[in-house]
């Protein structure tokens, strides 16, 4: 992969590529299926970017918000096992950071397994605090538990 990817808006026909690369992040137990993808990206109050590089999606994040609320939250975010470590998931985050405020946000949020080292690692250097620690988050073992952090971060 060389370094002329991008980041844009998700469009419909980007679902059957997004919903393969779910599968290839995360195993059946984790995985959004096929129907919440859709309806995440087609129809609930959110912004779906992905990462493209040579007309292939190489990673994607889906940002929620709600209506009278100034907090955005993170619902997931996806970089193929491939290519991670390259800054896609930074690249991705500062753009959702970016949208958030654009769209009046002042905060947002996400949730992450407190087995995730590299994420929780790459949440704090963007400025992402731990607020809360979510004991059995996750129905089945997630990295290794089923307890979450929630972080935020100011924008």
């Amino acid at each position: 992969m060389d370094e002329t990817g991008f980041i844009r808006e998700a469009t419909a026909q980007d679902l059957k590529e997004i919903i393969d690369l779910e599968n290839r992040c995360f195993n059946q137990d984790h995985a959004y299926s096929a129907k919440q993808l859709t309806y995440l990206i087609t129809k609930a109050h959110s912004y779906t970017l992905v990462y493209v590089n040579k007309e292939k999606i190489h990673g994607f994040l889906i940002l929620l918000f709600r209506k009278g609320s100034v907090v955005s939250g993170v619902e997931t975010i996806n970089v193929d096992p491939a290519v991670q470590k390259k800054g896609i998931g930074k690249k991705l985050m500062l753009a959702a950071e970016q949208e958030a405020r654009k769209q009046g946000m002042r905060e947002i949020r996400l949730e992450v397994s407190i087995g995730n080292a590299a994420a929780i690692l790459l949440y704090e250097k963007l400025g992402y605090v731990i607020t809360a620690l979510l004991t059995s988050y996750y129905q089945t073992d997630h990295f290794g538990s089923k307890d979450a952090y929630r972080m935020k971060k100011k924008l």
